[in-house]
C-alpha cells in the first residue's frame, strides 16, 4: 500500500507490506526448535523444583514441638475421623473435576503449528500428571494445591490463545481499514503513518508468540485509524453541511461540487448521493417554492398548494416544500371549517337539526380534536331525536288505524332504540306483536287445516279450523278459499249412514273417528262422521278380515259386509 507523500520531496516513502497468513506465523513460532527446547526444558526444570521446595514445606515440615505425643495422637485422631477424612476427599475430587473441564476445554483451543502455546500446553499436561498421581496416592492436601497450580497455568493458556486470536483479527482489520482510509490519509498524516508502525511491531510479536504485547499493538494501530477515521468524518460533515446550505439556496452547481467532494472520500455514502440528487434540481425547486410562498401570501392558498407540491414532486426531500404543503393544508381546512360551522349555527337558528348536524360533522371532520363540535353534535342529535320520535309515534297510531301493524310495529321498535324507556313505544311493540302473532297463528292454522282436510283427516282439520278462528282478528274478513274450506268442513262434521252386512256369527267391530265395540249381526246401520276406518271381523278358527274404508261427507255409501270365512291352517 502507497504512503502518502511528503511534501518535501517528490518520490514517495513506501510502507512496508505487512501481510498476515496464519500458517507461517505457527511456523515462525517454531523457528531454532533446538533453543527453544533448551530454554523450556531449564525453566521446566526451575518449575519443579521450586514446586518440589514449597511442597515440601507445605505438607512435609513440622516445626519442633515440645510434645510429640500430642502431635502424633492428633495424627491419630485426625485419620480415625471419618468426617474429616471425607471432606478431603470431596473437595480434592471437586478441585480435580473442573480442572479437567478446563484442560478438556483447553485441549480444543485452535494451537495447531504454534511451538509457543503447544510447549505450554505440555506443561499444564505434565503439571495435571503429577496431581493425578498425588490424587491416587490419597496425598489430598498437595493434590489440591497441585490442582490449584494447574489451574492457574490453563487460565494463563487460555487468555494467551484469546490474545492471539483477537491480535490477529485486529490485524486482519487493519489491513482492510487501512486499505479504505487510504484516500483520506492526507487528512490526519501523522496518525495514519503511526498506524503502520504499531502494526508492524504487532505483526512481529506475533510471529515471536507475544500474543499479549501484539495485542496491546494492534489495539495502539486500530486507535491511530480511528483518528483518522474522525478526520474523515469530520471532512464528509462539513461538506455535506456547505451542500445542505446551497440547495436551500437554490445553488445547484455549488451543491453538487460539495457533494462531489464528500462522495470522493466516500463513494457509497448513500445521504451524499441522494443530496447530490437534489442538488441538480435545486434551482427548479427554489423557483417553485418562491411562486407558492408568493400566492400564500396573497390568501390564494390553492395555488399555493399547487406550487408546494409541485416542488415537493421535483423533490421529495425538500423540507421547505412538505412543510408548505402541510401549513397550506392546514389554512384551507381552517377556512372550510369556519364556513361549515357557520352554516351548522345558521341551521340550528332555523330548527333544521339534520343539516346542522351533517355540517357540524364536516366541520368536525376537519379539527377532530375539536370536543365543542362534538358537544354541538349532541345537542343538535338530541333535539333531533325528540323530534323524530313525536313524528314517528304519530306515525305508528296512523299505521295502526288502517290496520298495518308491520309498518306500525317497525315504528315502535325504532322508537325503543331511540328511547328504551318510552311508554308508547313498549305498549305500541306488545300491542302489535300481539296482533301481528294473532294473524300468524290464523293464517298457519288455516294451512295445517287444509294439510289434514286433503289428509281425509276431516274431524282433525275440523279442530284446527276452530282453533284458527279463535286467532282471528275480528276486523279481518275470511277469504275466498277459507271460506270454501270452512263450507267443506261443516259438510265434513255431518255423520254418513253406513250398512254393515255379516254372518251373524263374526265379531266386526269399527276403527276410526267413530268407534264401534265387537258385535255379531246379520246386518246392521250405523252413523259415522267422515274420515278414515278400519273394519275388522273375527271369528274363531278362522282367519281375521280387515280392511279399511274412506267415509266422506255428502256421499252416499254401498252397504259393507264383513264375514270371516276362512278357516285357519292350524
Amino acid at each position: 500500500m502507497a504512503d502518502l507523500q511528503d511534501p518535501s520531496q517528490q518520490t514517495p516513502k513506501k510502507h512496508k507490506v505487512i501481510h498476515w497468513n496464519p500458517e507461517e506465523d505457527d511456523l515462525g513460532s517454531n523457528a531454532k526448535p533446538a533453543v527453544k527446547a533448551y530454554l523450556g526444558g531449564a525453566i521446566v526444570a526451575l518449575v519443579i523444583v521450586g514446586i518440589g521446595v514449597i511442597s515440601y514445606f507445605l505438607f512435609y515440615y513440622t516445626p519442633p514441638s515440645s510434645n510429640a505425643e500430642a502431635i502424633a495422637a492428633a495424627g491419630a485422631a485426625a485419620e480415625a475421623d471419618p468426617r474429616r477424612a471425607f471432606e478431603s476427599v470431596s473437595r480434592a475430587q471437586g478441585v480435580k473435576d473442573s480442572v479437567d473441564r478446563k484442560l478438556e476445554a483447553a485441549r480444543q483451543m485452535p494451537i495447531t503449528g504454534n511451538e509457543v502455546l503447544r510447549q505450554k500446553l505440555i506443561n499444564i499436561e505434565k503439571e495435571k500428571i503429577e496431581a493425578d498421581d498425588l490424587m491416587s496416592k490419597n496425598r489430598f492436601a498437595r493434590a489440591i494445591a497441585q490442582y490449584n497450580s494447574v489451574d492457574a497455568l490453563i487460565e494463563n493458556f487460555t487468555q494467551e490463545v484469546e490474545n492471539k486470536q483477537k491480535a490477529r483479527g485486529l490485524y486482519d482489520d487493519f489491513l482492510v481499514r487501512s486499505g479504505e482510509l487510504e484516500n483520506a490519509k492526507h487528512l490526519n498524516e501523522e496518525s495514519f503513518e503511526a498506524a503502520f508502525g504499531l502494526a508492524s511491531e504487532g505483526k512481529k510479536f506475533l510471529d515471536s508468540g507475544s500474543f499479549t504485547l501484539a495485542l496491546q499493538r494492534m489495539e495502539e494501530a486500530s486507535n491511530s485509524l480511528n483518528a483518522v477515521q474522525k478526520a474523515k468524518q469530520d471532512y464528509i460533515r462539513s461538506n455535506a453541511a456547505e451542500g445542505n446550505r446551497f440547495i436551500a439556496q437554490g445553488k445547484s452547481e455549488e451543491a453538487i461540487a460539495a457533494f462531489t467532494k464528500v462522495l470522493e472520500l466516500d463513494p457509497a455514502n448513500e445521504e451524499a448521493l441522494k443530496q447530490l440528487e437534489r442538488s441538480r434540481v435545486a434551482d427548479k425547486v427554489f423557483a417553485a417554492l418562491q411562486s407558492a410562498k408568493e400566492n400564500e401570501d396573497a390568501l390564494q392558498y390553492e395555488t399555493a398548494l399547487k406550487f408546494y407540491r409541485q416542488a415537493a414532486s421535483i423533490d421529495a426531500g425538500s423540507a421547505k416544500a412538505q412543510s408548505g404543503v402541510s401549513r397550506v393544508n392546514r389554512k384551507i381546512a381552517e377556512r372550510d371549517f369556519a364556513a361549515a360551522y357557520t352554516a351548522a349555527q345558521t341551521a340550528i337558528a332555523e330548527s333544521r337539526f339534520q343539516d346542522a348536524i351533517v355540517n357540524y360533522q364536516a366541520a368536525l371532520k376537519i379539527f377532530p380534536e375539536r370536543t365543542d363540535i362534538e358537544a354541538a353534535i349532541e345537542k343538535a342529535a338530541a333535539e333531533k331525536r325528540q323530534n323524530d320520535i313525536v313524528t314517528r309515534i304519530t306515525q305508528a297510531y296512523e299505521y295502526e288505524r288502517v290496520y298495518d301493524w308491520e309498518s306500525a310495529r317497525n315504528l315502535y321498535q325504532e322508537l325503543v332504540q331511540m328511547e328504551p324507556d318510552l311508554k308508547e313505544a313498549k305498549d305500541g311493540l306488545l300491542r302489535t306483536g300481539r296482533m301481528i302473532r294473532s294473524i300468524l297463528r290464523y293464517e298457519t292454522l288455516i294451512e295445517v287445516a287444509k294439510g289434514e282436510a286433503q289428509r281425509t283427516e276431516f274431524q282433525l282439520a275440523i279442530r284446527t279450523f276452530d282453533e284458527a278462528m279463535k286467532s282471528k282478528p275480528e276486523y279481518l274478513p275470511l277469504t275466498e278459499e277459507g271460506e270454501r274450506l270452512r263450507k267443506f268442513l261443516q259438510l265434513q262434521s255431518q255423520p254418513v249412514r253406513v250398512t254393515l252386512i255379516s254372518d251373524g256369527s263374526t265379531w266386526v267391530s269399527v276403527q276410526g273417528p267413530t268407534m264401534r265395540k265387537p258385535e255379531k249381526f246379520d246386518s246392521t246401520t250405523v252413523d259415522l262422521l267422515p274420515g278414515k276406518y278400519f273394519i275388522i271381523g273375527r271369528k274363531k278358527g278362522y282367519q281375521d278380515v280387515r280392511f279399511g274404508i274412506q267415509i266422506r261427507g255428502g256421499m252416499a255409501q254401498d252397504p259393507i259386509t264383513v264375514s270371516a270365512n276362512v278357516k285357519n291352517d292350524y
